[in-house]
């Protein structure tokens, strides 16, 4: 599996790039045919929530999306990566009932 992480108007420090890259590295528990991840770090320009993480996770024939606000970094990847979770679990549970229908 390949990540890529980009920081768009911050600094990425080694802190930060290790809680994404451990937290990236858990979606492998729920479906391992990943093929490549991209992880964007932003700053938004709402006063209350100011830091934005999106996910695009790469899979057969397919891309998942997620986006997310918190007050940091840690806080917006971890929202991103659990609406990822919750993508691959469904993407995974369509792939095993066209695998039984497709055997009948």
């Amino acid at each position: 599996m390949q990540t890529q992480i980009t920081s768009r108007r911050t600094d990425l420090n080694s802190d930060l790039r290790d809680h994404i890259e451990d937290r990236i590295a858990k979606l492998e528990r729920f479906y391992d045919g990943i093929v490549k991840v991209q992880v964007t770090l932003d700053e938004s320009n709402a006063p209350s929530e100011d830091k934005v993480a999106q996910i695009n996770v790469d899979v057969y024939q397919k891309r998942l999306t997620a986006d997310a606000e918190g007050s940091t970094y840690e806080e917006a990847v971890n929202r991103c990566a659990d609406r990822v979770r919750r993508q691959l679990k469904e993407y995974k549970a369509k792939l095993r009932s066209r695998d039984k229908d497709a055997h009948r």
